[in-house]
């Protein structure tokens, strides 16, 4: 469970970090703490998350934007935490996984390469509009080696939506794309819906199995600025 609770929140890390202007997507100032759960299926909590805007700075003239990132189960006991990096280009937002996986300290697990095509957002999304695929590929070595790879193909922006969660109510835009997962010899294939506000990112994420069948709810609980 701890497991795919980890992926499932660098999934949903990646799918928040797009900016208009830099940070219309995601908060930028910094002490902003986002509060997240994670249900397995309606009203079934599995767990929940914080992210900590801890810095702001300008390199290469760009924005960039350091993380914190906490991740609990349902009993409220941590299970992860990790920092990363998130960027502006001017035109979409970018995060820097292999800071990501740094701050993991995978290295004592045994080597590892990480290889990936970022999740990215464009400043301003329309509905139709078709984004990028993305990708992500892990291979480490070791006593136990590990191979993960995750492709998400089929981005498109589906439509403009009010959401209302336990945090208020906003005015979304909903991105939609299909996911296929490998890990050792499991794999496994779905489709994922994302409402995004500005100045917020995620609202709201459905994950559902190749079947139609959802398989997790991630929701918005609360800011504090």
């Amino acid at each position: 469970m701890k497991r795919t609770i980890v992926f499932t929140v660098l999934l949903l890390v990646a799918g928040a970090m797009a900016a208009q202007d830099c940070v219309a997507y995601f908060p930028s100032e910094v002490g902003t703490r986002i509060g997240y759960n994670y249900y397995s299926k309606p009203g079934k909590l599995e767990g929940s998350s914080i992210l900590l805007v801890t810095d702001r700075k300008t390199e290469n003239g760009n924005m960039k934007l350091d993380i914190r990132s906490t991740v609990f189960d349902a009993r409220e006991d941590t299970t992860i935490s990790f920092d990363y990096a998130v960027w502006c280009d001017g035109e979409n937002f970018h995060i820097d996984m292999k800071s990501l996986m740094g701050s993991l300290n995978l290295t004592g697990l045994g080597e590892f390469k990480i290889t990936s095509t970022d999740m990215e957002l464009p400043s301003r999304m329309v509905p139709g509009q078709q984004l990028n695929d993305a990708s992500f590929n892990l291979e480490m070595t070791g006593p136990i080696p590990v191979t993960m790879t995750s492709d998400i193909t089929n981005r498109k922006v589906d439509a403009l939506e009010t959401v209302t969660t336990p945090a208020g109510t906003f005015e979304c835009v909903r991105v939609s794309y299909d996911t296929f997962t490998k890990m050792a010899f499991i794999k496994t294939e779905g489709r994922t819906v994302e409402w995004y506000a500005r100045d917020i990112g995620v609202v709201r994420s459905e994950s559902y199995d190749k079947k139609g069948k959802i398989t997790s709810i991630h929701e918005l609980m609360y800011i504090k600025k």
